[in-house]
């Protein structure tokens, strides 16, 4: 009875020591099976995955693209776009993140918000415009452009020269100043130092004025008596020779200032005609087949108009010069003729 004991405990302890054995194996398996911290923060985080590509018709993928992933805890994650154009982010917390695209020679992609859960994928297709280059730029104007560009350096070139002109004709004598001179020279009976100073200060004021003066001259050296008429006479003639020379190339600025503007609106019709063509041709599912037509609808106004401002301003501004100088030729003439005939007579 007591061996029948001994062996049944025997049994009972190596049944045990097996069941404590394969517990340990099942353990081992289940530890092994079980993820590191690191591999159940991966396969627990979000993606955000992509592809960026140009703006062209054909979509082409940009390379080497620097994508920025911001958290709304202001943590940053960066990656860059393959050869295919496509990037991807794992291991992101659950939340709201912005993405923003920079690449060299294109303009930034900023503000792009995605929302992903945890262990969930948000997708997003990022589109990039290349800078423009003057090339590019111009191109988009389309055949307007040759108009317009011919318009803007007719422009530059008369404003320039009306400006030297004017500048030029400037007396270089105070207007004051010269008409006292020529005042006290009349005074004193001395019509060749008026001519003298005329000949000093220059500018149209002088050149009329002269004139005058060298018909009065005329005609006492003649010996004869001289009417207000024949003086004034003078006076207009040399009038006529002085303010077409103010007057000139003015008409071309006017009419640049008005043709530009209607440059620029045909270009706009044609552009506009381009878009709705588009629209016709292939629908409204693809603004980016719209884009080149309204972009030139805009370029070709904004170009016209950014002409004709500065044609018109300086129009007026050349205008009111010329008119100055004729209401002043008009009043000092009429004043240094009054004096010489005033003088004739007490003589």
């Amino acid at each position: 009875m007591t061996r029948l004991s001994l062996i049944i405990m025997l049994v009972a302890c190596l049944f045990m020591s097996a069941g404590l054995v394969m517990a340990q194996d099942d353990t081992a398996d289940m530890a092994a099976d079980e993820p590191t911290m690191d591999e159940a923060e991966v396969s627990s985080g979000a993606t955000i995955r992509g592809d960026v590509v140009d703006t062209s018709p054909q979509q082409n993928p940009i390379s080497n693209a620097t994508v920025r992933i911001v958290g709304t805890d202001n943590q940053e994650y960066e990656t860059t776009t393959d050869e295919a154009g496509s990037y991807i982010q794992t291991g992101l917390p659950k939340g709201r993140y912005s993405i923003s695209v920079y690449k060299e020679g294109y303009g930034e992609r900023t503000g792009k918000s995605k929302v992903v859960a945890e262990g969930g994928e948000g997708y997003d297709r990022i589109k990039m415009r290349k800078k423009d280059t003057i090339d590019s730029f111009f191109q988009k104007f389309g055949f307007v452009f040759y108009p317009l560009a011919i318009c803007s350096i007719v422009a530059l070139t008369f404003i320039i020269e009306r400006l030297f002109t004017f500048f030029r004709s400037r007396s270089r004598i105070g207007t004051e100043q010269f008409i006292a001179s020529i005042a006290d020279s009349l005074r004193k009976e001395n019509i060749m130092e008026a001519v003298s100073t005329c000949e000093e200060a220059g500018g149209p004021l002088a050149n009329v004025l002269k004139a005058g003066l060298l018909r009065y001259s005329q005609a006492q050296i003649e010996e004869r008596d001289i009417t207000k008429e024949e003086i004034q006479e003078a006076i207009e003639e040399a009038s006529l020779l002085e303010i077409p020379e103010l007057e000139r190339n003015l008409p071309v600025l006017g009419t640049v200032a008005v043709v530009s503007p209607l440059f620029g609106l045909l270009g706009t019709v044609t552009g506009m005609i381009s878009a709705f063509t588009t629209i016709a041709l292939e629908g409204t599912g693809d603004p980016q087949q719209l884009a080149g037509g309204i972009s030139q609808a805009l370029l070709t106004t904004a170009g016209g108009l950014t002409i004709a401002i500065p044609c018109l301003i300086f129009f007026q501004i050349f205008d009111s010069w010329v008119n100055r100088h004729m209401v002043e030729i008009s009043q000092v003439s009429t004043e240094i003729v009054n004096q010489l005939i005033i003088g004739e007579a007490n003589a």
